[in-house]
């Protein structure tokens, strides 16, 4: 049997650079001495801290905090009658530098009182699927303008380890902003549209998609390259795309209200009818393509923020449906969230699926049991 403590320190330093997340760097350099004096150990870049813009009168700090996504997967056990659910939790800093558990889709400054203080992640099996960028002062990192403007977001390129670019879409005045690491200002994007609707990272950089779907990629000398070609006319009024790195490659989500929809089911409580449509980037092409379904997967999507996940990995028997917030200002409760079935082209209450709220709250008994109060 190979002594895994002996392979060559280059390969050692080639794998750990794979590892897109701190938390995967701390295990790596956890599983013996040989490894943990091979790699550096992970500096904790956030809160990083950001310049003023130049048009603000805000004198507080303003600093980026990295919010991560965990999906913690059940033990194994023999007895077949004994179901282990798994639980997706968002970690989120706070005002005292300690980090608490949250809602993973309702809004960041929604703390849950029930989830635990201690998450004892040595304990655990535990995923990082997904982070996301919060522009926050130093008194109240888990409150930003996400929480007061529905689209406000930020996102955060990376190279080596170490922040690259942090590209802002800041919602009251329309305007995307690039902070490249090294300068000490921010940089207007002014080469894009107006109506741009979302951005996210792709192959390590920010892109940047509107209201047609016309979809562009920001290079590192702030030049706009296109990604795709425009395929909605932008006229719908309340249409919402976003778009969203998945397995490596880039889908076009996009949201609009149902007009031939006749009515929800009697029991139902949430926005007006809706229907979504996922597209998925043909690179060679420039161009969305239309996906019939999503296979295993789920996409979730968030105030702000949004993530897929594999419907096994979930523990649910199959996946195609998206899980959304469909009120912002009522999202104190599950009551705000849907699940929309593609298959159905349908929209219910996530209380029609107990087992889907059991993914959010409350935490598992296994959980609790293995954690401190």
């Amino acid at each position: 049997m190979a002594d895994w403590t002996q392979l060559p320190k280059d390969l050692l330093l080639l794998i750990s650079e794979k590892l897109n997340s701190e938390f995967y760097l701390i295990r790596f350099r956890s599983v013996c001495s040989t490894w943990r004096f091979s790699i550096p150990k992970p500096h904790n870049l956030f809160p990083f801290k950001l310049p003023h813009f130049s048009d603000s009168d805000d004198c507080d700090i303003h600093k980026l905090y990295k919010h991560s996504i965990f999906l913690i997967k059940p033990p194994t056990t023999s007895n077949q009658q004994t179901l282990y659910r798994p639980w997706l939790v968002r970690i989120s800093p706070t005002s005292s530098g300690k980090f608490k558990s949250c809602h993973p889709i309702l809004p960041h400054s929604l703390i849950i009182p029930s989830y635990p203080r201690l998450l004892d992640f040595s304990q655990l099996s535990v995923f990082n699927i997904g982070h996301m960028y919060i522009e926050g002062t130093t008194q109240y990192p888990y409150l930003s303008t996400i929480a007061y403007h529905q689209y406000d977001k930020s996102v955060a390129a990376f190279q080596g380890g170490q922040p690259l670019d942090i590209l802002t879409r800041r919602n009251d005045s329309r305007e995307l902003m690039m902070f490249r690491c090294g300068d000490d200002h921010w940089t207007k994007i002014t080469n894009v549209a107006e109506s741009h609707e979302d951005i996210c990272i792709f192959k390590g950089r920010p892109c940047v998609t509107d209201e047609t779907g016309r979809t562009v990629m920001i290079g590192s000398d702030l030049s706009v390259h296109l990604v795709a070609e425009p395929v909605f006319d932008g006229d719908g009024d309340g249409d919402i795309n976003i778009i969203v790195e998945n397995e490596s490659e880039l889908l076009l989500v996009h949201k609009y209200e149902d007009d031939d929809y006749d009515g929800y089911d009697d029991d139902y409580d949430g926005d007006e009818p809706v229907k979504i449509d996922v597209f998925r980037l043909n690179q060679k092409e420039k161009k969305w393509v239309k996906l019939a379904n999503l296979g295993d997967r789920v996409l979730f999507w968030g105030q702000g923020y949004s993530f897929t996940a594999s419907a096994s990995d979930l523990g649910f028997d199959n996946g195609n449906f998206v899980i959304y917030c469909n009120d912002y200002d009522n999202v104190f409760g599950d009551t705000a969230l849907s699940v929309y079935h593609l298959d159905q082209r349908q929209t219910f209450p996530l209380s029609d699926y107990p087992d889907y709220v059991k993914l959010f709250r409350p935490p598992p008994e296994w959980i609790v049991s293995r954690c401190h109060q």
